[in-house]
């Protein structure tokens, strides 16, 4: 009798921790917004289950050998396409929850009104000159990892640092450039890729990091410029927007940074 139940508790338990596994596979390939995936793992994983009753049965050891090295592959490709996912995940497990580390709360809203008004006056410039370029907005604290993939600057925002940033010619210029408050906190990062079918095929992996960013860090906006079409687009919880006019950017960067209303509709020499 004892017997029974443990093995009875044992097997409860068991069930909820791969239901519980593959509750977190679904959700994450919902928020991922790759249902084709989800409905590809779902298969095979029925396939699967369903191999192993078989083999119990019937004793089809070859066959339950295939499925779970197909298994395993399958895992193999899910770390690899997701890499930069799981990166930020482990990250965010390990490191210091110190969420005022690089956060200056002193600021001033003119003081964040100019540095706003630098990085929309770069933003046009780039936009013009059809130069490529990827900035992020953080109000907060940033994923240490993504700022440890650059170089840090902690220097003050200014259209004249990002637009030499963004230059073809500067060593770090494909990578992205790190803001808060009104510091440029790293120039040079990688950040994860979007993986949400959802976004145009016609965009390049600057669109992607930029949406990415969003969907792993929800409180952060992007800022894209297109080295084909000039094209400003901002990103803000894996959502892509694009033809931005520089009085939207404005709009949208006062309202990420709480710039008080009085000081967001002052008018601008």
């Amino acid at each position: 009798m004892l017997s029974a139940y443990q093995f009875s508790l044992l097997s409860i338990v068991d069930l909820i921790a791969v239901a519980g596994l593959l509750t977190a596979v679904a959700i994450f390939f919902i928020r991922k917004k790759s249902v084709k995936l989800l409905a590809i793992y779902a298969v095979a994983t029925i396939a699967y289950v369903a191999i192993v009753l078989i083999d119990e049965l019937f004793n089809v050891p070859v066959a339950r050998a295939v499925a779970q090295l197909f298994i395993i592959v399958m895992s193999i490709i899910l770390a690899v396409v997701y890499q930069s996912d799981f990166k930020v995940a482990f990250f965010n497990l390990t490191r210091s929850y110190d969420k005022n580390a690089y956060v200056d709360s002193d600021l001033s809203d003119e003081e964040l009104r100019n540095a706003v008004d630098e990085i929309v006056r770069a933003c046009q410039t780039m936009s013009k000159n059809r130069t490529g370029a990827l900035i992020v907005i953080a109000p907060n604290s940033i994923t240490p990892n993504i700022l440890e993939t650059g170089v840090k600057l902690e220097a003050f925002v200014s259209a004249a640092l990002l637009e030499a940033i963004f230059n073809t010619r500067a060593p770090f210029h494909d990578g992205a450039v790190i803001v808060q408050g009104n510091k440029v906190l790293a120039a040079g990062c990688f950040l994860p890729l979007s993986q949400s079918q959802a976004v145009a095929k016609n965009l390049g992996t600057r669109h992607r990091a930029g949406i990415g960013v969003t969907e792993v860090a929800g409180d952060v906006l992007t800022i894209i410029a297109s080295e084909e079409t000039g094209i400003i687009s901002i990103a803000q919880g894996g959502q892509l927007r694009r033809f931005v006019t520089p009085d939207r950017l404005r709009d949208e960067l006062h309202k990420i940074l709480k710039i008080t209303p009085h000081t967001r509709n002052r008018n601008i020499n």
